[in-house]
Order: C-alpha cells, then sequence, then structure tokens
C-alpha cells in the first residue's frame, strides 16, 4: 500500500542486515533541560567496559550491584560485590544540564539510568578507562560556560574543578579526552581554537601567571588566512600548575578530538579542516580539508589505515592515511553528520595475497536526518565515476582503485565528485523523529542517543560474528 502525500516516514526499530537483524532493545526516557540554540551544536559521549579486575582491594562504601554504587540504608547492610571475572558496561552523555550515566549491564531499565544535574550546560563528557573500577568511575565533564569538572559516576560527586570561572580560557568546552593509556593528563578542546593539556592533580594556574606565560610565549599568526604547520603553536607555561601546555590549533573551534592506537591525534575543526598530530611530540603531520562547511566527526580504523570524517557537508569521507587523500565519498544523509564509527567486528585487512579474504571495513554514522547508515568498504561497495574510468589510477594498500586527491602543501582536500569514487550505505534507516547527536558501537550492539537525550540500545543479530571491539578512542 503506498503512504499518502502527507504520510510521515516511519520510524524503524529493527534493522536488516546480511548478517541477520539489529533490533531495539530498550529505550530510556529524556531527562535534563535542553537549552535553546544548543541543537545545533550537539554533544559528545564515553563508553567503557569495566572488568571485575579492576576491582580495589577497599570495600565499598554501600552495595555494589551490577556496578552501581549504592548508599545503603544501614551500615551494618550485607555487600553483594559483582562476580568474579565479570563486568560491567556504562554509557555516559549529556542532557542538558544533565550528566547521564547508564549501566549498561542491568536489566531493569528504570535503575540502570542515573543522573546529575550540574549548574550548567554540559556538552561533552568522558570516561577514564585506566582508572575507574566497579567501584569509582571518573568522568570528565565539559561545560557551556567553559569550566571542566572531574565527577564520580557512582557516587555522584564532584571531585575536582578545573579553569573555573574561564580562569584559564574563557569559551565553551567543545570536547574532552584522556590521553590513552593515562592516569591524570587530559586535553580539552575550545571554541576559540585553542587546546589545553591539563594534569587532573595540578592545580589551575592564577590568571595573572597565565597572561604573563602568554605574552611571553609566541602564538600563532594572525594574520594568516589559513593555520597550517607555520602558524600553528604550542607554548609550555613556566608553572607546576595547569594547563601543562596550550596549543593553538585553529582560529575557530575546535570540535572532537580522536586517537589512533599510535598515538596519532585527529583534531576535526570548525574551519572545515581535521588536523593530524603525532601527540607525543606535539607535531603537526598533515591536514585533512572538507568540501564545505565544519568537520564535526572522525574515527579511526582498527589498523590505523583509514580515517573517515563527517561534517557540514551532509557526507561522509574515506581517507587514506597511507596515501593521505580522499578513497570514497559516502552519500545516505541528507543533513549534518553527528558521529561516525568503526564496528571492529566487522573490519578485516587482506593478506595481499592472491586468493586471500577480502578486506573490509565497516563503519556507521548517524546524521541531524534521525538517520543511522551502515557502510561496507570493500573494493566491490566503491562506485567509479564514469568520467574516470578510462583515466589513469593508482592502488592503495587497500588493494582498491581510486584517484588521489589535489594536495595543497600539506593539507588532503576532498576530490570532486568525479575525481573519487562514491559509496552508498549497505542500510540506511529513520530511527529517530529529530536529530541524532551520539553513538557507540559495543561488543553487544550499538547506541545511540538523540538530542532531546532519549537513548536507544540496539542487539546484535545472535548469529553474528564473534566480537572483537575495544573500548573508548
Amino acid at each position: 500500500m503506498e503512504q499518502g502525500m502527507d504520510s510521515k516516514p516511519q520510524i524503524k526499530n529493527h534493522i536488516p542486515l546480511p548478517e541477520g537483524m539489529y533490533r531495539t532493545t530498550s529505550a530510556f526516557p529524556i531527562v535534563g533541560s535542553r537549552v535553546p540554540g544548543s541543537i545545533q551544536r550537539g554533544f559528545k559521549s564515553s563508553y567503557s567496559q569495566i572488568s571485575a579486575s579492576k576491582q580495589p582491594s577497599s570495600p565499598p562504601k554501600g552495595k555494589i550491584k551490577f556496578g552501581i554504587s549504592r548508599k545503603s540504608q544501614s551500615s551494618s547492610s550485607p555487600q553483594t560485590p559483582s562476580p568474579q571475572g565479570s563486568s560491567t558496561e556504562y554509557y555516559v552523555y549529556p542532557s542538558g544540564d544533565c550528566l547521564c550515566i547508564v549501566n549498561l549491564s542491568l536489566n531493569d531499565s528504570e535503575n540502570a539510568q542515573r543522573e546529575k544535574k550540574l549548574p550548567n550546560e554540559i556538552t561533552c563528557c568522558c570516561i577514564n578507562n585506566v582508572t575507574s573500577t566497579l567501584e569509582y568511575l571518573e568522568i570528565l565533564v565539559g561545560c557551556e560556560t567553559g569550566e571542566i569538572l572531574l565527577v564520580d559516576g557512582i557516587n555522584l560527586s564532584i571531585i575536582s574543578k578545573y579553569n573555573t570561572g574561564g580562569n584559564l580560557n574563557n569559551s565553551r568546552v567543545m570536547d574532552v579526552k584522556w590521553v590513552p593509556d593515562s592516569k591524570n593528563i587530559f586535553l580539552a578542546a575550545f571554541s576559540n581554537g585553542v587546546l589545553l593539556v591539563f594534569d587532573k592533580d595540578k592545580e589551575d594556574a592564577s590568571q595573572k601567571s597565565m597572561a604573563a606565560a602568554n605574552a611571553s610565549t609566541p602564538t600563532s599568526d594572525s594574520s594568516s588566512s589559513n593555520l597550517d604547520s607555520s602558524t600553528f603553536s604550542v607554548s609550555k607555561p613556566k608553572t607546576n600548575k595547569n594547563p601543562i601546555s596550550r596549543w593553538h590549533v585553529a582560529k575557530g573551534p575546535v570540535n572532537y578530538i580522536s586517537f589512533s592506537a599510535e598515538n596519532t591525534m585527529c583534531l576535526c575543526c570548525h574551519d572545515g579542516n581535521a588536523r593530524i598530530f603525532h601527540y607525543p611530540t606535539e607535531k603537526l603531520i598533515f591536514s585533512l580539508r572538507s568540501q564545505y562547511g565544519a568537520i564535526l566527526c572522525c574515527a579511526w580504523s582498527p589498523d590505523g589505515s583509514f580515517l573517515i570524517t563527517g561534517g557540514e557537508d551532509d557526507v561522509v569521507v574515506v581517507w587514506s592515511l597511507v596515501e593521505k587523500c580522499a578513497v570514497a565519498r559516502c552519500l545516505g544523509h541528507n543533513s549534518w553528520i553527528s558521529s561516525v564509527q568503526f564496528d571492529p567486528a566487522f573490519c578485516s585487512s587482506s593478506s595481499n595475497r592472491e586468493g586471500g579474504p577480502a578486506s573490509n571495513y565497516r563503519f556507521l554514522s548517524i546524521a541531524q536526518d534521525g538517520r543511522l547508515c551502515f557502510w561496507d568498504l570493500n573494493e566491490g561497495n566503491l562506485i567509479i565515476s564514469r568520467k574516470r574510468q578510462g583515466a589513469p589510477r593508482k592502488s592503495t594498500s587497500f588493494m582498491i582503485e581510486k584517484m588521489a586527491a589535489r594536495a595543497v602543501s600539506n593539507t588532503a582536500e576532498v576530490p570532486r565528485a568525479e575525481e573519487v569514487a562514491s559509496m552508498e550505505p549497505i542500510s540506511n534507516t529513520l530511527i529517530a523523529a529529530e536529530p541524532l547527536a551520539s553513538m557507540h558501537v559495543t561488543q553487544e550492539g550499538i547506541i545511540t542517543v538523540s538530542y532531546s537525550g532519549e537513548l536507544k540500545l540496539w542487539n546484535r543479530p545472535s548469529t553474528g560474528p564473534p566480537s572483537n571491539v575495544s573500548e573508548d578512542d
């Protein structure tokens, strides 16, 4: 039966894929308040799987029920530790002025989600996978005011505050990330193009000492129209306080921070560049430029060969990190891309031997159009433009044919549509009536969150491949 002219597209609670059906199993209610205008910016969430083996020897202050610590009604109440060898999955995301902490290991959705109301709107959060245990969930929280909070997600208490009152930087916090494998070092990206490196165990420097440190350190050339390797700068204030390092990255907001397994860092910027750094040496390696508009999100392939980006041009772009050029333009959304993620369970690199297994890289994307797209990057799914079919092309390490992107100094741009392969999603499903803001791929399935704060869990098919999904990037 055909839909009428006024009928709206139907929101799906299942997604058919070659390996089986993904279905919605749980939906968590909307919480918090949304400040008008923030819908255009979205927010960043965080996922962590914590093993019981990380549990400290000291007893908890209260009961432990599947990883959630609750105060006992009596000091003599029995303690119920998690089973030996078990693990607990947490998903943390902001909803207006509320920090939502979801225990994905609980079957009871009413008790699985807890909220911590804060004085200001929250823009981003990140779990410390190194220090967190079943009794202590260490979460960084970035705020609209520029303040950064360190929160215990179990007891719902604020442990420390950084950049209080905008003392170090008075612009909005766009993203926060723990440095991989670090217990105490984290990064904060701001809307004025600055990246600050903090030590959670140190106090903030005074405003007077910061002003003196900034005045004595060379800054980026404000007359340059494009920030590149010649104008990017890093300063290290001569104090024993925070920040331990100050990066001037861009003229506008730094929207997103992502680390690869090799300590390569990508900063997605509002000026349309994704800047790639070698974090340990603080060196800018090269930049990737969108067709137009800001780059809002990115993700590294499990083997570090590819980077996918999404932004305001409504296109997901696959970049080869070996050749430093675009591999494919992925067309499936009709609004800004909110989040992209690889699914390691469906990623396999080619053996580069004749007759060996074909390479495939599965990734997902969500956007403000309310759609969730699945993509399989492989040779068979690439569509080569007819204008380029007779043109010479070179092969990448992925063993696919493509045209090298145009290079401007140390910057790779997205080629025109006829100059690069395109790709269509293997599944394109409307899953929300409002913009989608956040997503994460786990061993069990997919987590999606809408801009209003509604969270949905999508279970993998029971006959899917063995799971080898890691934690946050």
